[in-house]
């Protein structure tokens, strides 16, 4: 079927966020603002704003189901694999694929954030298992939080049993 014979019931609509919309999730010391979840994109992806306080980010962890990508807005993350350390500011963008061993961490003194996209989607269900959905638009997540490893799992996502290297 060409795009101009589908009919209302065949196409979705589109999905608008503005900035106060989009329901937040604090999980692992990371505030996520869903932007698109599974139930808007019929399962193909999903693409989340991440605020990360410093010191705040993931371990070192591995995808088992989906490609993850990065895009930096503001601030700046280090990204790690075990390998190398890669400093990514405003406009960096880093595609993670299924398998690759990688972990973020905001190393400055100011929040960093940045979009994460997965597909397929499905991640939002960990955040939520995880963390705690937040009301007020002004709250960031508490520090120190941890990914865990047991609900990740639950993911397909393997949390490794080693640290990032020291800042």
């Amino acid at each position: 079927m060409k795009n101009h014979e589908k009919t209302a019931t065949d196409v979705q609509l589109p999905t608008v966020c503005t900035p106060g919309e989009g329901l937040r999730v604090a999980s692992g010391g990371i505030v996520y603002r869903f932007l698109a979840t599974k139930a808007e994109t019929n399962d193909k992806y999903s693409l989340f704003e991440a605020t990360l306080r410093p010191g705040e980010g993931s371990p070192f962890h591995v995808h088992s189901r989906e490609e993850e990508a990065f895009f930096v807005l503001d601030g700046e993350v280090a990204f790690y694999t075990e390998a190398e350390r890669v400093p990514a500011g405003p406009g960096t963008f880093i595609n993670a694929s299924i398998g690759v061993v990688r972990g973020f961490r905001n190393e400055t003194d100011r929040n960093a954030r940045m979009l994460i996209l997965v597909a397929p989607s499905g991640l939002e269900g960990m955040f939520l298992d995880d963390g705690t959905i937040l009301s007020d638009p002004t709250q960031e997540a508490p520090r120190g939080g941890t990914e865990c490893p047991v609900v990740a799992g639950q993911y397909g996502i393997e949390v490794m049993p080693y640290d990032l290297p020291p800042v």
